[in-house]
This record gives structure tokens, sequence and C-alpha cells, in this order.
């Protein structure tokens, strides 16, 4: 469950940041690279449980 939100807001910002480039900047992109931070702990951790 954790997974597929995480997932969906990563795709629904990646659009943002597709649409709009000014949105590419400062705090947005710094948003995103936390979420690709840990989507990828996330995955990680799983892989090591599992």
């Amino acid at each position: 469950m954790i997974a597929i939100s995480l997932k969906k807001a990563q795709e629904k910002l990646n659009k943002l940041l597709e649409n709009d480039a000014t949105l590419y900047e400062g705090e947005v992109l710094k948003l995103s690279q936390e979420l690709d931070k840990l989507i990828y702990v996330y995955y990680n951790e799983q892989k090591l449980i599992n």
C-alpha cells in the first residue's frame, strides 16, 4: 500500500515537472529528489525483508 502511494505521488510530481519548467526549480525539485530517495530506500528494505 505504501509502495503504491509513493509511486503515484512520484508519477504526479514528475508530470507536474514535465508540464511546467518553472516547477523544476527550488523546493519542488528538492521534493522530487527526496521522494526518489525514499522510494529507493523503501524498495531496498523490501528486498532485504523478502
